[in-house]
């Protein structure tokens, strides 16, 4: 906590990227402005507000057996749902930005490795109800739990898998959910420069949650197949797009 704390603290004062100020790229700049900053109230925001509600009751009722492995998981005392969903999900409004980046990228398929417990799933199905979303880990409580906090809902295009799957389908959005494994974090970047499309897109989270995380964050940005990086403290998210200028931004968000 106090790394994070400290590296938070650097990264405010680094921060200097804000509504496309010094963005050069028409590309980039619309990117920024138009998707991740776009301040418009929409009612699947509502709908994923409505779904962290849930899941912090579910978790509060659901089987502490079933629970105890991921409170261990991420050294934590049991029933303490508050401090799992932080662990395991995205803040909302970084759900927010998921949801207008799928949105915007309009992916024909989305990978999302790591623990989840249905809220970030849901924001990437709402976003596109054509794009096909598999959640990839080896823990079989998050897929019932994702299941049970989705079960009354519309969405059906998440599919859930072990880890080591192989698709059909070239995913060209991926997200990797692993702040506190930096060696699975690795792992699966590494597979990910070798396969990736020139129209990919890579969102890594926990890019300051340690030493390691950075050093593997400062990889990907001076991975010649990555063109340009942005940093948002929470999430680092990498685009492979040829013909952008080689950059990295620090975003204040």
């Amino acid at each position: 906590m106090k790394f994070r704390t400290i590296r938070r603290l650097v990264y405010l004062k680094k921060a200097r990227h804000r509504r496309g100020h010094g963005i050069h790229s028409p590309f980039l700049f619309q990117l920024i402005t138009n998707v991740v900053e776009d301040r418009k109230k929409l009612p699947e925001y509502k709908y994923l507000n409505k779904l962290k509600i849930k899941a912090l009751k579910l978790l509060s009722n659901f089987s502490e057996t079933l629970t105890s492995d991921i409170y261990q998981q991420f050294n934590l005392p049991p029933l303490r749902p508050r401090r799992l969903y932080k662990k395991v999900e995205l803040p909302l409004r970084y759900c927010r930005v998921l949801f207008r980046l799928v949105r915007e990228f309009k992916p024909r398929a989305t990978i999302n490795y790591g623990p989840a417990l249905g809220i970030n799933l849901a924001a990437i199905s709402l976003a596109d109800s054509d794009s096909i979303v598999y959640q990839i880990n080896d823990v079989p409580v998050y897929e019932l739990f994702s299941k049970e906090l989705l079960k009354d809902s519309s969405i059906s295009n998440i599919y859930f898998f072990p880890e080591n799957s192989v698709f059909s389908v070239t995913p060209e959005f991926l997200i990797v959910n692993y702040p506190d494994d930096p060696d699975k974090s690795r792992s699966i970047l590494q597979n990910c420069l070798n396969l990736h499309g020139d129209n990919d897109v890579l969102i890594i989270r926990g890019i300051h949650e340690s030493k390691t995380m950075e050093n593997i964050w400062l990889e990907l940005i001076t991975n010649e197949s990555v063109r340009v990086t942005l940093d948002f403290f929470e999430i680092g998210i990498a685009l492979f797009h040829k013909g952008l200028q080689k950059e990295n931004f620090i975003h204040r968000f």
